[in-house]
């Protein structure tokens, strides 16, 4: 196996996944999946977790058996045979029956097996909405775990106390905690890059990435002119992405905005997409746009045709999880010649901001009111959130799983079965492939993975941490709050992302900017604004 056929089957699918899941094209926040600097995904770090030794680990072994709902992943074989689950009963005594409706299902078994009333003991990779926390928390069906994480869970208790906005933000409304999130501290996992050709920086002179849209543009523009390809055609697409969303994260913070959406400035919410940051936005994409500079079928090419684009040659500045995804890449070292483009400035806003991607998951975890064992319950989850309980569940059985490389403990890799890849191998000992399982992903363990992209891909998040915050914490809307923005933001957000569309394609963005706000304003975006001020006042007053 070559060093690039390995690094693909180790990272593609859940590089595309992990990019994917922070909704790249989106920038909705509907309250899930959305915090500030200082929150979940930007201190997760400096939240000690207790040795195996902890009181997890000597809880009561007495054989139990539990069912356990969770959903099937394809890549994935009999929840079972995993060694996860062996292991995890081996420590515990605690043994599942096990519910595992395919992915494309689960949802709608969930749904069901609330509705009947015949409900599993545990949800695990659950995918539980706010709503249903809520719902069915208050209904009785999910049962509070505030008590339970302070008396049986220390390691869960060490993460909320060292890092307050977590709890906060998996906090509902009426104070309780019905549901247990995977939380990570992972650099590449927090920021999306946008990267640079690097071959192309080289071939038309440019020595150092820019760091002002002026200066992105006059790049782009040696890109367009100056045969950076070196094919002799003008074939050159100097801006891309997977779709406007991707090239949105890329531009957007230059003029002070995370979002398209509701973003929290100073405590004081707005509507980023009727600001004069988003006007300001909307007109240098129109001007990139004009000039051939984005791609002008960005709106219109699927990602296979986008990626296609950059194995060809065509692509200077893009959105990815890693360059290997989308150049035509063939050694390790091809990926570290191709730098990140750092956050951008403007006139309009000279201080560099990123966006950061939620380190916190809600959801994964639940306890439901048939379970007669609550209490050891608890002690089975807190083991996931330590550095063993966690490398467990991620890769299965040390020396069997995965192992380390030195007596010193200083990089450890993944080990493969004959007949079967690193990833089909993992995902037959473990269930957190394609799923997000109940855990903490924390550096210590998961930064000496052997494997020089994985490694580099941290690196190069490192330094936007200290700028990146997100637009909107995580919150739970009260039921009525939240049937009321399901109304409100059906059409508002259809007609935004139609005229972002319209107004970069446009001749002049001036024309039609007064009668657009207008139209918004005319669209109760003020009550919207209202409901988005409530929730975040609670979250940021809770304790």
């Amino acid at each position: 196996m070559t060093s690039m056929t390995k690094i693909s089957s180790i990272l593609a699918a859940t590089l595309v996944a992990a990019l994917a899941a922070t909704g790249c094209s989106s920038n909705s926040n509907n309250g899930a999946g959305s915090a500030e600097p200082g929150s979940p995904s930007a201190s997760a770090s400096g939240a000690a977790v207790e040795p195996s030794g902890s009181a997890s680990a000597e809880a009561s072994k007495e054989p139990i058996t539990l069912k356990l709902m969770g959903p099937k992943q394809p890549i994935q074989g009999p929840w079972e045979q995993m060694d996860f689950f062996k292991e995890m009963e081996t420590r515990t005594g605690i043994h599942f029956e096990f519910d595992n409706p395919p992915s494309t299902s689960f949802a709608e078994k969930k749904n069901l097996a609330f509705a009947s009333g015949e409900l599993p003991d545990v949800f695990f990779a659950a995918q539980l909405t706010a709503s249903e926390e809520v719902t069915y928390g208050q209904q009785g069906s999910l049962i509070p775990l505030e008590d339970l994480i302070e008396e049986h869970a220390p390691n869960i208790k060490k993460l909320l106390d060292a890092n307050p906005d977590i709890r906060k933000s998996i906090t509902t409304t009426d104070g309780h905690i019905y549901s247990l999130p995977q939380v990570t501290e992972l650099a590449h996992n927090l920021i999306n890059k946008t990267w640079i050709n690097g071959s192309w920086m080289k071939k038309v002179g440019v020595d150092q990435a820019p760091t002002t849209v002026d200066e992105l543009y006059e790049m782009l523009k040696k890109f367009k002119e100056g045969d950076a390809n070196g094919n002799g055609k003008d074939d050159e697409i100097p801006l891309s992405g997977s779709d406007i969303g991707a090239v949105r994260q890329s531009i957007l913070p230059a003029f002070g905005l995370l979002t398209t959406d509701v973003q929290v400035n100073d405590g004081k919410v707005l509507y980023a997409a009727t600001s004069e940051g988003y006007k300001q936005y909307l007109s240098f994409m129109n001007k990139l746009y004009k000039e051939q500079l984005l791609d002008n079928e960005i709106f219109s090419h699927t990602n296979e045709q986008f990626t296609a684009k950059g194995k060809s040659g065509q692509l200077g500045v893009f959105l990815a999880a890693a360059p290997f995804l989308v150049l035509d890449i063939k050694t390790d070292e091809d990926n570290f010649l191709n730098p990140t483009l750092p956050a951008l400035t403007s006139e309009y806003n000279p201080n560099p901001v990123y966006m950061l991607n939620n380190g916190v998951q809600r959801g994964t975890f639940a306890i439901t009111s048939h379970n007669k064992y609550p209490e050891r319950t608890m002690e089975w989850v807190d083991y996931l959130y330590t550095v063993e309980g966690a490398a467990l569940a991620n890769s299965g059985i040390e020396g069997k799983g995965w192992k380390w490389l030195d007596d010193a403990h200083t990089t450890w890799d993944r080990i493969a079965v004959e007949g079967k890849n690193i990833e089909e191998t993992r995902a037959s000992n473990t269930p957190d492939p394609g799923n997000v399982i109940p855990t903490f992903k924390s550096k210590e363990f998961n930064y000496k993975i052997n494997n020089p992209v994985t490694q580099w891909l941290h690196q190069s998040s490192e330094p936007y941490l200290s700028i990146a915050r997100m637009a909107y914490p995580l919150v739970y809307f009260t039921d009525e709050e939240q049937k009321r923005l399901n109304v409100l933001t059906t059409d508002l957000n259809t007609y935004v992302s139609q005229m972002e569309a319209k107004f970069i394609l446009s001749k002049d963005v001036n024309a039609g900017w007064d009668d657009y706000v207008s139209t918004i304003n005319k669209m109760k975006v003020s009550e919207l604004l209202d409901i988005y001020q409530a929730a975040y006042d609670r979250w940021s007053q809770s304790q």
